[in-house]
């Protein structure tokens, strides 16, 4: 389930938005900011551009999303005691608070997931869901490169 949750954060949370449990903690912060917050969880302390690199965005953005979030008080930034150049992010308790209630909405849906198919089903589905997540971001599969978007012509008789 820890992968499927990551495939959800590199690609915005956007299955999550579907939910609607998901509406009264998207009031507090938005699908990104929750997506910043529970990389943080999973990673502990992380530099802005390891953040940016694992959720796929610009540092610029990344940077003005992580001040949003400092001004709400979730997160913290600081520079680093070896390099005055690379700035840290880690959680705060608020921050660990609106976690908890992420995770909590998250494993509710899984366990919906869990109760509606078999053990064998299940298991067929997070291998799909894992494989079909790392073909959509291009990631190499058993060793081989995943296609590129590289759009083809195709002649189609008449």
């Amino acid at each position: 389930m820890e992968q499927i949750l990551e495939l959800f954060l590199k690609n915005g949370l956007r299955p999550l938005s579907l939910l609607p449990e998901m509406a009264g903690l998207e009031r507090k912060v938005n699908r990104s900011e929750i997506a910043v917050l529970l990389m943080l969880h999973f990673r502990g302390e992380m530099t802005m551009s390891a953040l940016a690199s694992e959720l796929g965005a610009p540092l610029s953005t990344m940077t003005s999303l992580a001040q949003r979030l400092v001004r709400k008080g979730l997160i913290v930034r600081y520079p680093s005691d070896k390099d005055q150049r690379i700035i840290l992010v880690q959680l705060t308790e608020e921050g660990m608070q609106i976690v908890s209630q992420a995770r909590a909405i998250i494993e509710k849906v899984f366990a919906r997931v869990q109760a509606a198919l078999s053990a064998n089903e299940l298991k067929q589905f997070l291998s799909l869901a894992v494989k079909i997540g790392k073909a959509v971001q291009g990631q190499e599969m058993g060793g081989t490169v995943a296609p590129s978007s590289k759009i083809r012509n195709i002649p189609i008789d008449d």
